[in-house]
């Protein structure tokens, strides 16, 4: 189940009870979830409520404002929509502006407290309402059903999980993602520890295993979608230039990287055997004993080979993964998990 952060909603809280039922039976668990929190804005004593932060990991934070609602009825000539069965009336440009308050209040609180600027998506939750049975005629005309999860998405992860999907496919072009990081699973981790014990930083009690993944600028693409597999899979990785901090000199972090990871994986192709970073990376690795795991992301005859790589790897088994490959995957996690128990052993 995810991990939970805040209070059980009280009985009055209907909606919001439905959402934490399901979160707390059906998530999966690396998905964090902090009901009923608040944060200040700016430096005064003004707060933001929200009902449910979700930090799902390669994907973004998602803001879920949750009404008990069973539908709309519109006071016709005045621009104001009243949500039928709960006290709460408002125009569609104050409705716009709360919802649009709450992410940037999100976002600028990830920057201050963090240093990250991951995407953050608002959406709107009606559990008791259906869209099999919604007259979408009745809805106020601001409303996008793409930034709305009604109660047919609380039915299966999977139908929950598309329409966070959905919802981050339409809306990444409008927030410009390039501007944004990815929400990496240690983020995440972070988010919840300081949610539920107020302290920064803190070390998982049980680190995952982890890999320093070295790669040339070419295949970064495919270094992306390794990370992601792997970190998807429990596996924690190291991957430049993400988990270099700000200001810092790129060396150093990474042969401290290497110093401390369970396994060096070197994604090897013709232009990161010619990369003089790769090299150093590599070297760092084989001075320090680390384990080596070479994946070739490109079918390289043995004739283009060069020799440093030729003669160094000689020893070593390696795969061929011109495309990702489940089994591929699969094996590395194994095998790092395997190294972390084997490292853990040596530690005691």
């Amino acid at each position: 189940m995810a991990w939970i952060i805040g209070p059980a909603p009280s009985e009055r809280e209907a909606g919001l009870s439905i959402v934490y039922k399901f979160v707390r039976k059906e998530l999966p668990d690396y998905i964090c979830a902090a009901f009923l929190q608040s944060i200040p804005v700016g430096t005064g004593i003004k707060r933001y409520e929200f009902d449910l932060l979700l930090f799902v990991p390669h994907m973004g934070v998602y803001v879920l404002d949750v009404r008990n609602t069973t539908g709309f009825e519109a006071q016709k000539g005045q621009g104001i929509y009243r949500y039928r069965n709960i006290d709460v009336s408002e125009t569609a440009d104050e409705r716009q502006k709360r919802l649009m308050d709450q992410k940037h209040a999100v976002r600028h609180y990830m920057k201050k407290k963090f240093n990250i600027t991951p995407l953050v998506y608002e959406l709107e939750c009606f559990p008791f309402l259906s869209l099999r049975d919604l007259d979408l005629n009745a809805l106020p005309p601001d409303i996008d059903l793409k930034h709305v999860i009604t109660g047919d998405y609380f039915t299966s992860v999977q139908e929950f999980l598309w329409k966070l999907m959905d919802c981050s496919l339409f809306m990444q072009p409008q927030q410009e993602s390039r501007y944004y990081e990815d929400l990496r699973d240690k983020d995440a981790h972070d988010l919840y520890y300081f949610w539920d014990t107020g302290v920064f930083g803190a070390e998982r009690p049980d680190r995952p295993p982890t890999v320093f993944l070295s790669y040339n600028r070419n295949n970064a693409q495919m270094s992306l979608d390794v990370q992601t597999a792997m970190e998807d899979r429990g596996v924690y990785v190291w991957r430049a230039p993400k988990d270099v901090q700000l200001g810092k000199d790129y060396f150093p972090e990474e042969m401290d990287a290497i110093e401390e990871c369970d396994a060096f994986l070197i994604l090897l192709s013709i232009p990161a055997q010619n990369s003089e970073e790769v090299k150093k990376e590599f070297d760092k690795a084989l001075e320090l004993g680390k384990a080596i795991l070479p994946v070739w992301v490109e079918n390289v005859p043995d004739s283009e080979i060069n020799s440093y790589y030729a003669e160094r790897l000689a020893k070593y088994q390696y795969r061929i993964m011109p495309k990702m490959d489940e089994a591929i995957i699969e094996e590395i996690v194994a095998t790092v998990r395997r190294l972390k128990r084997e490292n853990d052993k040596k530690a005691k």
